[in-house]
């Protein structure tokens, strides 16, 4: 047993030191700031300008590196890209949807673009735009364009301003241009605790591994259940340690950490059957792990900088309310097919175990496999 404690708590470790080398580009989501001045309306977007000139979705991760358009914008120094933007911006204006008491026509002003510096890491460049605000205007609506990724969206300049997010195609509440519309802590829950359910589905099978790890230990409801709450304790820790920049790990390095967590858990059922200190602990650092997973997932949304506790807490409990459901579920319905057979559930609980091991086991070996 202590070989096998002490080979899960150093795996992370030992996964993060030949991970190191590794470098993934993330893709931040573009920011839009807006406040009125006299009479106009006043729109500055932070954006990766190169990838929307290269025709690549935020949506899809695109690996940035092996396209050439956006290799070649990258390394443009700031006027020649400024060309680039400008071009690009009369025809994409209108694709960004602002109204006011009806549509409003967006004009080009300039655009900001820092030095070219290390080509490999994004570039964010500030795109300023305006319009001509109606009389009486009041309150604003804004779409932001399909194929775009997310957008924070924040308003400048008043009190209590609206602070929130898009996904690619979706409109934002009428927003007053007197301020006033800042969402509540309550209101951030709630918007989050959706986002987690839906991430976790677009996790699948990995995250239900973990979940069905958990439940072939014992298919008991107190060591599932106690499994799941030391889970979800780290998952949440590891969420804002990472989200406060305190645990930060390369995707490769969390997505390979837990792939092997799944199959040491899984290997675990097979020798020892009850509930032990060391077996929560051990839980306890994967939920770490998983709280880092979420974490970059939550950064490729964009979480209200204003609101960022109640949107890491509603994120955490979207997300782990799913996959205690699932394992719940699956514990459920095995109780139900083995019976009062302490014998059934027994091999029940090592075939599953078995088959989860297995399906980790390719999942680690699948990268090269496939290269």
């Amino acid at each position: 047993m202590s070989g096998l404690v002490r080979l899960i708590l150093i795996l992370p470790v030992v996964l993060t030191l030949f991970a190191a080398p590794l470098k993934a580009q993330t893709h931040p989501p573009s920011i839009v700031e807006f406040w009125t001045k006299a009479d106009s309306l006043l729109i500055e977007i932070s954006l990766n300008a190169e990838m929307f000139l290269a025709g690549l979705d935020p949506d899809t991760q695109p690996d940035v590196a092996g396209s050439a358009r956006y290799r070649e914008l990258r390394r443009l120094v700031s006027s020649e890209l400024e060309a680039e933007v400008r071009g690009f911006v009369d025809g994409w204006a209108a694709s960004l949807q602002v109204e006011i008491d009806g549509p409003v026509r967006l004009s080009y002003e300039g655009v900001r673009i820092p030095v070219v510096g290390d080509p490999d890491k994004p570039r964010l460049s500030k795109l300023l735009l305006t319009a001509p605000l109606p009389e009486g205007a009041s309150a604003l609506r804004l779409t932001w364009p399909s194929g775009h990724g997310p957008v924070v969206i924040k308003q400048q300049r008043v009190e209590a301003p609206y602070t929130g997010y898009l996904m690619a195609g979706e409109t934002s509440p009428l927003i007053p241009l007197q301020g006033g519309a800042a969402l509540s802590g309550q209101q951030t829950i709630q918007v989050f605790l959706v986002k987690g359910a839906e991430q976790i589905v677009t996790d699948g099978m990995r995250v239900f591994a973990l979940a069905l790890a958990l439940v072939f230990l014992s298919l008991i409801p107190r060591s599932l259940v106690l499994q799941l709450v030391f889970l979800s304790l780290g998952a949440v820790f590891g969420l804002a340690l990472s989200a406060y920049g305190a645990l930060v790990l390369s995707s490769v390095v969390t997505t390979m950490s837990l792939t092997a967590a799944v199959v040491v858990l899984a290997l675990w059922n097979l020798i020892l059957r009850g509930i032990h200190v060391f077996r929560l602990l051990a839980v306890f650092a994967i939920g770490l792990l998983l709280g880092n997973a979420l974490s970059q997932s939550l950064g490729a949304i964009g979480a209200p900088p204003d609101h960022l506790p109640p949107a890491l807490l509603g994120y955490a409990i979207g997300y782990l309310a799913v996959l205690s459901a699932a394992a719940a579920a699956v514990l459920g319905v095995v109780t139900v097919i083995a019976g009062g057979s302490h014998r059934l559930r027994g091999r029940i609980s090592v075939l599953g175990s078995i088959l989860v091991a297995g399906l980790g086991v390719y999942w680690m070996i699948e990268p090269f496999l496939l290269s």
